[in-house]
């Protein structure tokens, strides 16, 4: 099976031989580009890792990027011959969806919730650091509750470079200190810190309003950056996305 995660940075793509994953690509979610530059990314991973065409007989496309679903289909359909199966979680019966309008949950964050339930079938937060910081709640019988969304934080770094003139490029590092001695100690400071106790906050909270016990489980790209603080995260899984791609594939099949 091939999975696509279409997100509005990256498109992130899943290789699997029967269970388990063997390859990923990552590429990243240009919108003005076409077709080819993705297809001739793809095939070139796919030669360069001898992954045979013919291994992928099923596919699975998540997509928060309208504007691209059609390049990864059609390269299902024009490469693979597959027609690939596009994950829409208000018409699945994998998952109860207890928002105002189900519609508008990103299909990223229900595979995402049922990878979590399907692997550790507990009531959880599923915290996904990503163009967006989301925390999915879901119950441990299967029905998602909520999400609470922020800017990401290379989101935020990009809106405070791009909406000031004066301030630097950081790299992503905790500085020693929480006091800035520079700009780039200060904008290091107040991103690592200022997320920290922002994820924390929101952990608390969300436990807060649930009150029953729960598992937190960190995904996404970015989910490793805030380490002075794992001790809040029960498990962190980097894959969970291509994981709850690959079992709702296989639910559909």
């Amino acid at each position: 099976m091939i999975v696509f995660d279409i997100g509005n940075t990256d498109t992130v793509i899943g290789f699997y031989k029967e269970e388990l994953l063997i390859k990923v690509l990552r590429i990243n979610s240009l919108k003005n580009e076409n077709s080819i530059f993705f297809e001739y990314r793809i095939l070139n991973f796919m030669f360069e890792n001898n992954l045979d065409k013919s291994l992928f007989s099923n596919a699975v496309i998540s997509s928060v990027v309208p504007i691209l679903t059609p390049f990864f289909s059609n390269f299902c359909k024009k490469f693979l011959n597959i027609s690939p199966i596009i994950v829409n979680g208000s018409k699945s019966d994998l998952l109860k969806i207890n928002i105002d309008v189900p519609e508008e949950l990103g299909s990223d964050l229900f595979v995402n919730a049922v990878a979590a339930l399907k692997l550790y079938k507990k009531n959880c937060i599923i915290v996904d650091f990503g163009t967006a910081l989301t925390f999915t709640t879901v119950t441990e019988n299967g029905i998602i509750l909520g999400v609470t969304i922020v800017p990401g934080i290379k989101t935020a770094i990009n809106s405070l470079f791009t909406k000031t003139s004066l301030l630097p490029e950081v790299k992503l590092e905790k500085p020693s200190k929480i006091i800035g001695k520079n700009s780039m100690h200060a904008i290091q400071s107040g991103i690592i810190f200022g997320y920290e106790s922002l994820v924390k906050g929101v952990i608390e909270k969300i436990k807060e309003e649930f009150n029953n016990p729960m598992i937190v489980i960190a995904t996404g790209g970015l989910s490793s950056v805030l380490g002075d603080i794992s001790d809040v995260f029960d498990f962190v899984d980097k894959e969970l996305t291509l994981k709850g791609l690959y079992l709702y594939g296989r639910h559909y099949l």
